[in-house]
């Protein structure tokens, strides 16, 4: 809490200058800055032009490659960058905001096209060579509007092609049938153990993204075949880039809703230092409250990041990530799940992540960026009865200190390579203890005590990932990776391949093929010593897809993929013994059609197929994965319909997840015990619901209001996320379901100023 405290006085000392020192405009306008830079060396583009479309503002970049324009009206605007002997590049979302400045990044990439007087143009959706397949890119505005999100960012991807949602109760993402621990979090080039409030490692649930959306710059998603700077999971990468501080002037930023609420800030803090900063904190204590629920949930985070120019060639950032959750329970127990079996609960999660980035421009050609970074995640649990309230409990805590540095040398326009190095000092703890009990079936789980406390350990990490143009319509990238991890005296090694053909300017074959890696988790190793032994879950990649440009704005893909999946850490026996025999594969198609924001218009539409099948060990059968969902659709549209309002919808179908069903009773010293089918062998019901949102914009004399209210599950649809098994005195097996949020209207209100 004084971590919390400290950023709670450093907001009132920021918006002591946003209110004290920020010049004001006699008009209403607003206005739009940022830098326009070489996309693969970061080097500032001087002379590059920005314009705003569908008007004759525009303006050319000073040597630094930053640009301002003033005189905007409020709304919404299309802004363009271009240079000569780069392809263009579109921000088609840029809101600009009463008496308020926005600030945005252009990057360009070489032309392949001959340099001369030509303006090369470009679409919509440019992405780094490097990375050719499987991946999304979106804005702030972008993941703000989309409806049966409540802003959260994690929401909005769970509407991608190839992922699954976990129901309204889980903002956690299931990515072609991989589970939700498989998946890369980064903020600012650090890893994140865990981005949602109320989720914990090794779990499915989770309620709210901790990253306020607006603060970012943009999000990458990548859903496979990712490049050798990513390491250490198996699945997807979610990466997040935080915006920098504005240099014009302050901008305050207050958001509430029935979740929670929020205030953001940034502006300059003195010469060449900029900083953005939001505190939120969660109502959701209040609601269950109010509806009389035992159990209250609360929520606070804090997010910040303060930039500085040494120089022209010389920037550092410091990033600061800081959350606390807690859940206090006392009242009515329930056989649900361990979690809400006991008449009182205690739970406190809680992390950080604080870290420096050093972007050093070392010449023309190559710049090195470095960083270091602190995380730490960790938890406590006491769960008992009125009396005694500690029969069940964790003390958990995991720490990561990193250094990690990355040269990149462009040799010519054809050819770039990335040199990287990291090394990782990793603490832990792992203590837990549990009271004796029966399972529903009737086994004895004798009382367990772990305590885990090993050594500090560490991880270590080489790559090099290079991207070649052998000839115009022709892209290759090629990487390796190098991973040790000293606790399980483990080597990996991972290549990548992708490789990128244009046929014309509008379409491109694109394939992609990779060995991924991810080492075992601490709370996997810690219930026994012999797990010590325990290696790394790998996967290889298989991608192939075809992407279509119908217009610049407007994109029309379709992917084939293959992971297969061996070294998989199971629990063969239910003891604390774990071992790598577990197998499996995910295979699946993607068709997907995404058209961006533009004439007042943004929608989207996906349908996905896939398996995902699991073998605990060889000679036991194959069954579907318990994040298995063959059929996922999404459709999502929104549009303007003048005088500040906006409206979208988004419906979402996805096929039952599988589950152990109960297919009988068994007597054992007069009790009724139940006894499981077929692992994952029946399947609940379909899970569909629509989703709208209403937005409405009130433009004010220096600032503005959004109101909005985004109504989830529109036609009431019973979604049944879990069934709950019993057995009676007389042997009648009782089933209840358990189901996911009815129709649930979220209010809020954004001001801006």
């Amino acid at each position: 809490m004084k971590l919390f405290s400290l950023f709670s006085a450093l907001l009132i000392v920021s918006l002591h200058f946003s209110f004290s020192q920020s010049p004001i405009p006699a008009a209403n306008d607003g206005s739009v800055s940022g830098e326009v830079r070489d996309a693969v060396t970061k080097q500032p583009l001087p002379g590059a032009n920005v314009i705003v479309s569908g008007t004759s503002l525009g303006t050319s970049c000073n040597t630094d490659g930053y640009f301002v324009i003033k005189n905007l009206t409020p709304g919404k605007h299309i802004l363009k960058a271009t240079m000569l002997g780069y392809e263009s590049a579109i921000n088609a979302d840029v809101v600009v905001s009463p008496v308020r400045n926005k600030k945005i990044i252009f990057e360009l990439n070489t032309s392949s096209i001959e340099m001369g007087a030509v303006e090369v143009e470009s679409d919509y959706f440019a992405k780094p060579n490097d990375n050719p397949v499987s991946m999304r890119t979106l804005t702030p505005e972008e993941i703000r509007r989309s409806p049966g999100s409540g802003e959260d960012i994690f929401r909005v991807m769970q509407s991608m092609p190839g992922v699954a949602t976990a129901g309204g109760k889980s903002a956690q993402l299931i990515v072609r049938g991989g589970s939700p621990n498989e998946n890369l979090t980064l903020l600012d080039n650090i890893e994140i153990y865990n981005p949602i409030h109320f989720a914990r490692t090794g779990e499915s649930m989770g309620i709210i993204s901790i990253v306020n959306p607006a603060l970012l710059e943009k999000v990458d998603f990548l859903t496979g075949g990712f490049p050798a700077q990513y390491g250490d999971k198996m699945s997807s990468v979610f990466d997040m880039k935080l915006q920098d501080g504005n240099k014009e002037l302050y901008n305050t930023d207050v958001n509430a809703n029935i979740a929670g609420f929020g205030v953001m800030v940034d502006g300059p803090v003195a010469e060449n230092s900029t900083m953005i900063l939001s505190l939120r904190r969660g109502f959701l204590d209040v609601l269950t409250g109010i509806m009389g629920k035992p159990a209250a949930p609360r929520y606070y985070d804090a997010v910040g990041k303060i930039t500085y120019d040494l120089d022209k060639n010389n920037r550092i950032s410091l990033v600061g990530f800081y959350y606390i959750d807690q859940i206090d329970k006392l009242g009515t127990s329930k056989e649900s799940s361990a979690m809400s079996k006991y008449e009182y609960l205690a739970r406190d999660d809680y992390g950080s992540a604080f870290g420096l980035n050093w972007r050093s421009l070392l010449s023309h050609n190559a710049f090195l960026m470095t960083t270091l970074s602190a995380t730490g995640n960790g938890w406590t649990t006491n769960q008992g009865t009125l009396t005694n309230h500690s029969l069940r409990g964790e003390d958990i805590l995991e720490k990561e200190y990193m250094l990690k540095s990355e040269l990149t040398y462009q040799f010519s326009p054809s050819l770039n390579i990335k040199f990287g190095v990291m090394g990782k000092a990793i603490d832990s703890k792992n203590i837990t203890w549990t009271p004796e009990d029966t399972t529903r079936n009737g086994t004895i789980v004798p009382a367990t005590t772990i305590s885990f406390l090993p050594n500090t350990t560490s991880k270590a990490a080489l790559y090099i990932q290079s991207s070649y143009t052998i000839m115009k319509p022709l892209t290759i990238s090629a990487g390796l990776r190098y991973d040790q991890f000293a606790m399980t005296n483990e080597i990996v090694i991972s290549p990548r391949l992708a490789l990128s053909y244009k046929f014309i300017e509008s379409t491109s074959l694109n394939l992609a093929w990779g060995k991924f890696e991810q080492t075992p988790a601490s709370y996997q190793i810690s219930p026994d010593p012999r797990n010590l032994s325990l290696n790394s879950s790998k996967a290889i990649h298989y991608v192939a897809g075809i992407e279509h440009l119908l217009a610049d704005d407007t994109r029309i893909t379709i992917e084939a993929y293959q992971k297969d999946i061996h070294d998989v850490i199971v629990d063969p026996d239910s003891s604390n013994l774990l071992l790598n025999t577990g197998s499996g594969y995910a295979r699946g198609i993607e068709l997907s059609l995404q058209k961006k924001f533009t004439n007042g218009f943004v929608g989207s539409a996906s349908y996905s197929y896939s398996l995902s099948r699991r073998q605990d060990n060889a000679s036991s059968p194959e069954y579907d994965f318990e994040y298995d969902r063959p059929h996922i659709v999404n459709l999502l549209a929104g549009m303007e319909i003048g005088e500040g309002w906006q409206i979208g919808a988004k419906f979402q179908f996805a096929s039952g997840n599988p589950y152990t069903p109960v297919i009988g009773v068994v007597k054992k010293g007069g009790i009724f015990y139940l006894v499981d089918g077929a692992v994952n062998s029946a399947r609940y019901p379909d899970y569909h619901k629509l989703d709208i949102r209403v937005d409405k914009q009130f433009i004010l004399e220096g600032w503005s209001i959004t109101a909005y209210l985004d109504l989830w599950n529109v036609y009431a649809r019973d979604n049944i996320m879990s069934y709950n098994y019993k057995a009676d005195v007389n042997g009648t097996i009782v089933m209840t379901p358990k189901y996911d949020f009815g129709v649930m209207p979220i209010v809020g209100v954004t001001a801006k100023f």
